[in-house]
């Protein structure tokens, strides 16, 4: 309970589909009124890999403890049971961690009027890599672009080496600086140095 799902199967007892089924069988046996809560957290967990079976999880975040597991993950199968919670409940809810679906969010905005929505860390860290991964990509093409129509010249030499930094870059930029290996901070830091004298040389 004090972990998410993928940490505890990296433990090699369980695997993930294992503790989802528990965790629907558990959802069964949950107070579906909370008392107390201030801050939720709505996240989703597939039920049988692949097959597109999802649920919805709700989450008290200042304990971290399970407040229950919806069957299914749109509004309308979301939207009963917070209400079951009832209005004291709701309108005390100070803030709710969702992902960056839009349906999540205007149900927030619906049923708990003094709830701040917060988008939560882990989407926000996929798009922002993601983003991050287009521009290496875009930077990448248009070095390649240059260097074609300089041909022979300088500045093709330029784009050649600018070439041998931003290839293979991709983990350096985007894993977590303390756990990047020794030759990916070696390539973060070439990365890095190219940028610099890219944008003084502009």
């Amino acid at each position: 309970m004090s972990s998410d799902i993928h940490s505890v199967a990296k433990q090699g007892v369980v695997t993930t589909e294992e503790i989802e089924r528990m965790l629907s069988d558990a959802s069964e046996k949950l107070s579906l009124k909370p008392s107390n809560l201030k801050k939720l957290g709505i996240d989703e967990i597939y039920l049988i890999k692949g097959q597109g079976n999802y649920s919805a999880v709700l989450i008290d975040l200042e304990t971290s403890k399970l407040i229950t597991i919806v069957k299914g993950r749109t509004q309308t199968e979301i939207e009963p049971v917070l209400n079951s919670w009832g209005s004291e409940v709701l309108e005390a809810i100070e803030e709710v961690s969702i992902d960056l679906w839009k349906g999540y969010k205007s149900l927030v905005q619906k049923l708990m009027p003094n709830a701040q929505v917060v988008a939560d860390r882990f989407h926000v860290m996929v798009q922002v890599n993601k983003e991050l991964d287009a521009q290496r990509k875009r930077e990448r093409r248009q070095v390649i672009d240059l260097r074609e129509k300089s041909k022979q010249s300088k500045k093709a030499v330029e784009c050649q080496e600018i070439l041998e930094v931003i290839n293979e870059s991709k983990y350096s930029l985007l894993k977590n600086k303390d756990n990047l290996n020794e030759e990916q901070n070696i390539k973060l830091m070439q990365v890095k140095k190219t940028v610099s004298q890219s944008g003084r040389n502009a």
